[in-house]
């Protein structure tokens, strides 16, 4: 697990720089992580094709898991999910 760092408390500079990746101002009370990932090259020709049907398959699948509830069911859970998030950002 990655250490998490307090904006508050990071170095001048290393805010800066950190802000500048981000495109905004950190809040005093944000924390920071920073994961590194090894680049992947994207898929080119047939396999890239591929790539994109079976991403809009198991978009179709996940779009049709809905399609059976009732539209009010579906909307409350949207709303109750929203309200969570809302009242516990961590």
């Amino acid at each position: 697990m990655q250490p998490l760092h307090k904006a508050g408390e990071l170095a001048p500079p290393v805010k800066e720089a950190i802000e500048s990746l981000l495109g905004r101002v950190l809040q005093e009370d944000e924390s920071v992580g920073i994961r590194t990932y090894r680049a992947n090259n994207a898929p080119a020709g047939p396999a890239r094709d591929m790539a994109y049907r079976r991403l809009l398959g198991r978009i179709d699948k996940t779009a049709g898991q809905g399609e059976e509830r009732p539209r009010g069911e579906l909307d409350a859970a949207i709303d109750e999910a929203v309200d969570f998030v809302r009242h516990n950002p961590e």
